[in-house]
């Protein structure tokens, strides 16, 4: 029961990230703020990282070991964009 609930999490997490990313591109369009191409950017990454820890569910021969530091230098990056983008002055 608790694999489905995290299943659907997870999957409910991916799909917002990608709302995310479409709402931040339709304000940088609009507004050509850079800071909110950063902040597109860090959603974008941070869906990748969902699909990516999420991936060994399709494949399983990839490693737990190689998602989990792919997972946290991509966390890194995330975290990276959205302190640039905080200071950022436009």
């Amino acid at each position: 029961m608790i694999d489905i609930l995290t299943y659907i999490l997870d999957s409910i997490v991916i799909v917002l990230g990608g709302l995310l990313s479409v709402v931040a591109w339709k304000a940088y369009k609009k507004s050509g703020m850079k800071s909110i191409l950063l902040l597109l950017l860090a959603f974008l990454m941070f869906t990748i990282k969902k699909i990516i820890e999420n991936s060994h569910l399709l494949n399983d021969t990839i490693s737990l070991d190689i998602i989990d530091i792919t997972s946290t230098t991509i966390e890194l990056g995330i975290l990276l964009l959205f302190f640039v983008a905080l200071v950022k002055r436009d």
